[in-house]
């Protein structure tokens, strides 16, 4: 679903998920690697694990 077909209240909702989760994100940096096998470098866990996908992995570096 793209963003702009979204109400305004799903809109409002995902904001403040979104803020919600940044607030609760640590600092460290977590290597990722993609279920593809991209490998990249996050700021946070929550970051980390969106990134990694279902079928990727993350570690504290």
């Amino acid at each position: 679903m793209s963003w702009d077909d979204r109400t305004p209240d799903e809109k409002k909702k995902a904001r403040t998920e979104a803020r919600r989760r940044q607030a609760t994100d640590d600092t460290h940096l977590y290597l990722v690697t993609t279920g593809k096998g991209t490998r990249l470098l996050a700021r946070g866990i929550h970051s980390a694990r969106v990134l990694a996908g279902p079928n990727g992995t993350y570690h504290r570096t």
